[in-house]
Parts: C-alpha cells; sequence; structure tokens
C-alpha cells in the first residue's frame, strides 16, 4: 500500500540523514580553519594555501638571516646563486 511505502522510505531518508550528520559531524580537537570544508577539493586549496604561507614565511626567514650575516660580516663575499 502506498502508505507503508511512504513510512518505509521515510524511514531510509531519516537513516540516510543521520549517516550524513555523524560523517559531517566536526571531529574531536579539529580546527576552526577546517570546519565547514565539505570536500576534498576544498581540502585540498586549504593545504595549498597553507602550504604557500609556510613557504613564505621560510622564504622571509632566509632573506633576514642572509641580511644578518651580511650586517655582522661587511668584507664577506657570499654568494647565493643557485639557492
Amino acid at each position: 500500500d502506498q502508505e507503508g511505502r511512504h513510512a518505509e522510505e521515510k524511514k531510509n531518508l531519516e537513516v540516510e540523514l543521520r549517516k550524513l550528520q555523524s560523517v559531517t559531524t566536526p571531529a574531536e580537537g579539529e580546527p576552526d580553519s577546517v570546519r565547514g570544508l565539505t570536500t576534498r577539493a576544498a581540502l585540498v586549496e586549504r593545504i595549498q594555501h597553507l602550504g604557500e604561507g609556510v613557504f613564505k614565511a621560510a622564504q622571509h626567514s632566509w632573506e633576514n638571516a642572509l641580511a644578518q650575516v651580511k650586517v655582522a660580516n661587511p668584507g664577506l663575499e657570499f654568494s647565493t646563486e643557485g639557492m
């Protein structure tokens, strides 16, 4: 009967909804910066963005250290070619 089919379909949809909600529930200790990332593509994009930030910070640190070496050793010939 149609009413029985609708009740069964509703039950199945509710089960599926609970499964989906449990998958998208934030994990314990999950940082706020990754909440809302629901696709693999969004996660990859976020990782790439963070990687770029880390690279820029490392590059700045290297340039700062190099400048300090040059100030502390004005007569030193220092080649950074190929670095």
